[in-house]
């Protein structure tokens, strides 16, 4: 016969309390990204990227999603180019000159020389620039990193945390009750 094992009541339990205990977690982790701060109101930042061999100065560009950036570029050696991922935007740096030339990888042939480069920051997220211009051996090492904030996996992080100790706790007291 199909008899179900004696254990079956044991397990129904330990499978509810395991249900009840993620979905503990997955609250408190939906709690901290509810909670997360938004994005301060838009404002209008201002860069200036120096490229030399084989890096950029500043490195890393922190800014939040919705602002302005202004960059203005300079070269210290060599000619270097800055190719920002998921911006169409790709600029040759020419040294000791203030303008560059900046071209849209999406608009082949359409080029145009500029003192600087201006967009809007639509995405969050972290976005890589690179040399697009090949300007020695180390070459493929000249990255940089322009990061848009708010970052919610913090919050969120601190809210899966402290679903995971009250599920814990909730956990230890339903055990000691004796059914």
């Amino acid at each position: 016969m199909n008899a179900r094992p004696s254990s079956w009541p044991r397990r129904r339990g330990q499978v509810a309390y395991a249900l009840l205990y993620l979905l503990i977690v997955a609250g408190g982790g939906a709690a901290g990204f509810a909670f997360a701060p938004g994005s301060p109101d838009p404002q209008e930042r201002s860069f200036t990227i120096s490229s030399f061999q084989y890096g950029y100065d500043p490195a890393v560009i922190r800014v939040n999603r919705g602002d302005t950036v202004r960059l203005q570029f300079a070269s210290r050696d060599v000619l270097h180019g800055f190719y920002l991922e998921a911006h169409d935007l790709d600029v040759a740096i020419v040294p000791m000159r203030p303008a560059v030339e900046r071209r849209r990888p999406s608009q082949p042939g359409k080029r145009e020389i500029v003192e600087e480069v201006v967009f809007k920051t639509e995405r969050e997220g972290k976005f890589r620039y690179r040399c697009s211009q090949t300007c020695g051996f180390l070459h493929p090492f000249m990255l940089g990193e322009l990061i848009v904030e708010p970052n919610r996996l913090f919050p969120s992080s601190l809210g899966l945390v402290a679903g995971t100790l009250l599920g814990g706790l909730a956990m230890a007291l339903l055990k000691g009750r004796k059914p």
